[in-house]
């Protein structure tokens, strides 16, 4: 049996939640830091799906948190309710990992899937929840960078725009972070998801490019990595793969 109080501590010096965004809501979302439960599940985020797959009396670490804002009120027809309800029935504590989790981990696990090395590019520093990478070599084209990272995401369909045709400063945040052209500077390229009509157009004025990888792409490897961490600390968690909403042709 697992004490979900001490789970949440070990998470806790994994990532510390007090490094998430002011709007964020990591941390325990459901259920009690004294209950006991039996297994340990980690998730991308919750759904009906992935409900059905666990066993009752369970902790579930997700990325997404199933609660951002206050409810209003509780009908159990509709989301989050419906799930939040269900998890209630089940005896499922859920642990959301989200923005503290990007920055101590997520968006490391992103920048190396890239391999951006091999393209010249070296991590500079972290800002504004994105990891910046430049180089110091010769400049790469927004259309070069966009096919090498399709390839190494095996990516059927990528989305880019440009603000100049060449780049040597990367912004790298997993998820959705299109507001880095906030303070991103001419020249300067953000790979992220959920980029938006108006965002890219505001940005490419400015002489910013975007690419976009997509949101459940970008993070659909949260699952695996927080079960490997787990492992190195004896605990034994059940990798469960959240579905991606969005289906292609």
């Amino acid at each position: 049996m697992y004490k979900v109080a001490e789970i949440y501590n070990l998470l806790a010096t994994i990532s510390p939640f007090e490094l998430q965004a002011k709007w964020d809501n990591s941390g325990l979302n459901i259920g009690s830091m004294e209950s006991l439960c039996r297994h340990i599940y980690t998730a991308l985020e919750l759904d009906y799906q992935i409900l059905d797959s666990i066993q009752p009396q369970s902790i579930v670490i997700v990325h997404h948190p199933i609660i951002f804002k206050p409810l209003q009120n509780f009908n159990d027809d509709v989301y989050p309710c419906n799930l939040i309800a269900k998890c209630i029935q089940k005896e499922i504590c859920v642990i959301a990992m989200h923005t503290n989790f990007d920055i101590t981990h997520l968006n490391e696990s992103l920048s190396n899937a890239l391999e951006l090395e091999a393209l010249g590019f070296h991590y500079s520093t972290t800002k504004d929840f994105s990891r910046l990478y430049s180089t110091v070599s010769q400049d790469i084209t927004i259309e070069s960078l966009a096919l090498h990272i399709k390839k190494k995401l095996q990516i059927q369909y990528i989305r880019y725009s440009k603000g100049t045709d060449t780049t040597n400063t990367l912004y790298i945040t997993c998820g959705s972070n299109a507001s880095s052209y906030m303070i991103a500077k001419r020249g300067d390229c953000i790979i992220t998801g959920d980029i938006k009509y108006h965002d890219a157009m505001i940005a490419n004025s400015n002489g910013i490019s975007f690419i976009d990888i997509r949101h459940f792409e970008s993070e659909c490897i949260f699952a695996n990595l927080v079960a490997k961490i787990l492992q190195l600390h004896n605990i034994q968690a059940i990798i469960l793969h959240s579905h991606n909403p969005f289906c292609y042709i």
